[in-house]
């Protein structure tokens, strides 16, 4: 029999600001070589659009140092009240955040043939009642008949903890502007220019290869340097694709203000310009924001994350056009849509502006508060029947 263990974890709000900032320079002797580019697309591809997302590989990595942290606190009563939060963190394999509750998946031990038949709803996320006076979350099978058990762990307070999940929320925030723009079907093909090869995909592949090659030395000394010379080049190629966002934006801008024109192809290829570069934008600020908090850089990260949500919300409202137009409403309006993605710039705005907005004020103000964030890692383990 399986059980299912939930892990928590509580943060302190009087945790020490210079305790978090020389967290990654306390474990920097500690690590092994930074692996970012996994899939055989990661490593050899030249299409940036076929290589992974780089979100969920580093959020799983993340989870699993809660996971392996020190203090693990049985729960022997489930802390609270909505059991398809702990269906959904297993059904899903995703960390799933509600309120000031974070269930964080324990990623090796939750088996492919229990998420399906809870998919597909022949199990469920039920109560068991295992010891007098204590109720416990367990997962039932079609006949209501318990066959794997949910146990909750609470992690106590931790420094790298804290920095940890700062680094899971920063990425997952990644992970969110990525989907929403992959999403969005692009019926556009275009022959990218030997110039935004030039300046865009080659500076990256650079780095990708600098930051395959560190893995395979010895000396940290050796990895460090090739590091930051990978950090160099991605930095050149994000500012590349700013730019290139700039500009052909107001291309757009100035070709849709043609009296008569109407749609042409001309037009679509700058919109397909525009979504290949906010798409391009979102991984490489992904690898580079791994590379920087390897590092030790963590405010250097902050900072690029920064600049990223500037890019990101003048796109949705910086006017552009003389009646006050933004790059984002243009698209709305030129975009060929169909059934499938009607509005669907309208709908990204919508939902990444607050999104965006937000967390520009926490990076401000430093005020994302994970101190009282509740965390919770749910894993599978062998266990009795009742």
């Amino acid at each position: 029999m399986n059980l299912i263990n939930v892990e928590k974890y509580s943060m302190n709000e009087n945790d020490k600001k210079d305790e978090l900032e020389n967290i990654p320079h306390k474990i920097i002797a500690e690590r092994k070589p930074l692996v970012i580019f996994k899939t055989d697309a990661d490593i050899y591809g030249r299409n940036i659009s076929e290589m992974s997302n780089f979100f969920d590989g580093y959020v799983q990595k993340m989870s699993l140092a809660i996971r392996e942290s020190d203090g693990l606190q049985v729960i022997t009563d489930l802390p609270f009240s909505d059991l398809n939060l702990i269906g959904e963190a297993i059904n899903k394999a995703d960390i799933i955040i509600n309120g000031n509750v974070t269930l964080l998946p324990d990623f090796e031990s939750l088996p492919s043939d229990v998420r399906s038949k809870l998919k597909k709803g022949v199990y469920s996320v039920g109560e068991s009642k295992q010891v007098d006076g204590n109720m416990r979350a367990v997962i039932l099978d079609e006949n209501g008949v318990r066959v794997k058990d949910i146990t909750l762990k609470k992690a106590l307070n931790s420094p790298a903890n804290i920095e940890t999940m700062r680094s899971i929320g920063n990425q997952l925030q990644m992970r969110q502007i990525y989907a929403k723009l992959s999403d969005i079907e692009e019926f556009q093909t275009y022959q990218i220019e030997r110039d935004r090869d030039r300046d865009i995909i080659v500076p990256f592949l650079d780095a990708r290869s600098l930051v395959l090659e560190a893995a395979t030395k010895e000396s940290e000394t050796e990895r460090v340097q090739m590091l930051k010379e990978a950090d160099g080049k991605i930095r050149s190629a994000l500012n590349s694709v700013y730019r290139d966002i700039e500009t052909t934006s107001k291309s757009f801008a100035k070709r849709v203000n043609i009296p008569f024109l109407g749609f042409g192809k001309q037009i679509n290829t700058y919109m397909s310009y525009i979504s290949d570069d906010l798409q391009i934008a979102t991984k490489y600020v992904g690898v580079r924001m791994q590379i920087l908090e390897y590092l030790g850089e963590s405010k250097t990260a902050k900072t690029i994350l920064q600049q990223f949500n500037h890019t990101m919300l003048d796109f949705i409202e910086k006017p552009i056009t003389r009646k006050g137009l933004s790059a984002a409403t243009l698209m709305q309006d030129y975009f060929p849509y169909n059934n499938e993605n009607v509005d669907c710039w309208y709908k990204f705005s919508k939902e990444m502006k607050p999104a965006i907005e937000s967390s520009m004020k926490q990076l401000e103000l430093e005020t994302k508060d994970y101190n009282n964030q509740e965390i919770y890692v749910v894993s599978v383990e062998d266990g009795n029947n009742e």
